[in-house]
């Protein structure tokens, strides 16, 4: 058998589980687990379970990408993934740029349903609640750019495929539990971004980890009680 043909099947798996895990462990703290811990639970600590359960699914995705890659050490996995790799300065800039802009507008966002919130206000709370934020999106670059896109490489895909690809999925899970359109259309324009630091930065995550992980740092725990003010949005 031929071995390229082997190789695209064997991608193809790959990504098709993945983006299976995605949908399942990850799409849901986007609809019904927001909606079933804000039943029984203060805003405050439905927000850091949440985010706990963001650190869960992302680490259970990364774990079965480790079973597809036996014999690998976790270091050299995630520096194949472009963790730690040399990037561009210049990509590095507009990743902070994005990560502060995309930090402010979720801020602005959250006194648009809570007007009264006091967003300069710095509590133990914030603190957790960034740090969680700021792990979950560090596995989620690792997923969703640095495995996804790397995977498409190999079998000769386009850098703009891989972009929109990992976009589309990204915008997918964030919505298939209570889609709507706007929400659709902001994440599909985030993960474009992303996407596009990676490729730019010379498949490196550092300007993607500053385009992402700044904005949660911002603007937790303010962007996750936006899943639970405004469902959908």
């Amino acid at each position: 058998m031929d071995i390229t043909v082997v190789d695209r099947n064997t991608v193809s798996s790959r990504l098709a589980i993945v983006i299976v895990l995605l949908i399942l462990l990850i799409g849901p703290n986007f609809g019904p687990i927001p909606a079933l811990l804000s039943q029984g639970l203060s805003m405050e600590v439905a927000v850091v379970a949440l985010l706990v359960s963001f650190l869960i699914g992302f680490s259970v995705i990364l774990a079965v990408i480790m079973r597809m890659n036996p014999g690998v050490p976790l270091g050299e996995l995630l520096r194949s993934f472009g963790l730690g790799a040399p990037s561009r300065m210049v990509a590095n800039i507009a990743g902070g740029v994005l990560g502060l802009m995309w930090g402010l507008l979720f801020l602005t966002s959250i006194l648009q349903f809570a007007p009264d919130t006091n967003i300069a206000q710095l509590n133990g709370l914030r603190v957790l609640t960034a740090l969680l934020a700021a792990g979950g999106t560090l596995l989620e670059d690792l997923v969703t750019r640095g495995f996804l896109m790397n995977q498409m490489r190999k079998i000769g895909i386009s850098n703009w495929v891989q972009v929109i690809f990992s976009a589309l999925v990204f915008a997918l899970y964030h919505t298939i539990w209570g889609f709507n359109v706007f929400s659709f259309i902001f994440s599909l324009v985030y993960g474009l971004l992303l996407g596009g630091l990676f490729v730019w930065g010379k498949r490196s995550l550092t300007p993607v980890i500053l385009g992402h992980s700044l904005a949660v740092l911002i603007s937790e725990p303010f962007a996750s009680m936006m899943i639970f003010i405004a469902p959908g949005l």
